[in-house]
């Protein structure tokens, strides 16, 4: 790594360990996060006939699978948020192995800096997967969800696969992690019905900007990413409809309904942020804007919503295992759905889902109640005889 904070492409410059400490991870997410030299490097791969990525070291090579394309299409490829998520992952394991390695039993001081990946053995990552377990570094203070440990995995498998295939590594340290599968009774609960949301949307009418997200997210089901990133020229006006584009994972453009009363909560949010509401298709600003007039960053967003939610303490709020935040929210979308009539297709195109059986898991409860054997019972003997 060069010390201008350039990614070096013969792998050759390199500042070793300073390159952590003095850089904290969201300065290398930024720097890595620039496919500006993946083109580049692999022209340097390219000039042997035999591919070689032995010339590379650790940062280079997660920075080449972070940028990995499988496809000509852009828009297939990992978008800039996962490859962001992807960084953050990665930079956070290469940077305990440095610090913190007897944990896992890895002396750092036996091996060259800039390689330590080649140096690790798989009871390493066993001991590093044990230790993400139990460490108290989810919410609260406590060990990571099932759900967050699964994730972890998934990345960190890929990585060590790709080091592997490469041929960077030559023991295939992937087979050392556990699988860290995801039942439904690990998934926490996000049913929010629509009494609830009738209280929470009551509780929150004079404040125009938690009421027009509120109503945004509730009414589309549209992800708190999605919406942090609209633009006004995604507005649109047709046959008496407001809609609204989105892109949602992967890339993929679907259109939500605005109803006239949810457009109106927009324009409040705008006016109450000095913006007007004309609808421009070269206003290429983004719809929901902080105070200084910024979009927002989804993860400040979301959490300035969940804390707004647990203030309110509403006895629903109050008595829940799990906090309600935007994808509480999302939930709500589908199974107010639902209740009114909407088939599992529809739902299911409308929330952006690749796979009908996504959701299903946000329906289980709904439908599992509306379909109980228990409803033929309404006029039985039995029970008018109770």
């Amino acid at each position: 790594m060069k010390s201008n904070n350039e990614l070096s492409i013969t792998g050759q410059t390199y500042e070793g360990l300073s390159v952590i400490n003095n850089m904290d991870i969201p300065e290398l997410i930024a720097t890595l996060n620039n496919k500006e030299n993946y083109i580049k490097m692999l022209d340097v791969i390219d000039r042997n006939d035999a591919e070689d990525y032995t010339q590379f070291n650790d940062l280079e090579m997660i920075y080449l699978f972070v940028h990995h394309e499988r496809d000509l299409d852009d828009v297939k490829n990992r978008t800039a948020g996962t490859k962001k998520e992807y960084l953050r992952e990665l930079l956070q394991f290469y940077y305990r192995f440095i610090h913190n390695g007897g944990i896992y039993e890895f002396d750092v001081s036996r091996c060259d800096i800039t390689t330590l990946l080649k140096s690790i053995k798989p009871r390493n990552i066993r001991k590093y997967q044990q230790w993400l377990k139990e460490a108290p570094l989810g919410k609260s203070g406590k060990p990571y969800s099932i759900t967050t440990l699964a994730r972890k995995t998934v990345v960190l498998k890929a990585f060590l696969s790709f080091l592997n295939n490469k041929g960077y590594i030559t023991t295939p340290l992937h087979d050392a992690l556990k699988t860290a599968n995801v039942n439904r009774r690990d998934l926490p609960d996000r049913d929010l019905n629509s009494v609830e949301v009738i209280q929470l949307m009551a509780y929150y009418r004079d404040h125009p900007i938690l009421y027009s997200l509120l109503a945004v997210l509730t009414t589309t089901g549209i992800r708190i990413q999605e919406l942090c990133k609209t633009k006004m020229s995604d507005l649109s006006y047709d046959n008496g409809r407001y809609w609204l584009k989105v892109i949602g994972k992967g890339n993929v453009e679907r259109e939500v309904l605005i109803h006239q009363n949810v457009f109106n909560t927009i324009k409040e949010f705008r006016k109450r942020r000095g913006q007007n509401m004309v609808l421009d298709k070269g206003d290429s600003s983004p719809i929901f804007t902080t105070a200084k007039g910024k979009e927002y960053n989804y993860k400040y967003l979301s959490n300035y919503i969940t804390k707004a939610i647990r203030k309110t303490e509403l006895p629903f709020v109050i008595h829940r295992k799990n906090p309600i935040g935007p994808h509480t929210l999302r939930h709500a979308y589908a199974i107010i759905s639902a209740e009114n009539g909407s088939d599992l297709l529809r739902i299911s195109q409308s929330l952006g889902h690749k796979n009908v059986n996504t959701t299903m898991i946000y329906l289980e409860k709904t439908l599992a109640r509306k379909n109980s054997a228990s409803h033929s019972w309404a006029n039985s003997d039995i029970l008018n005889n109770i």
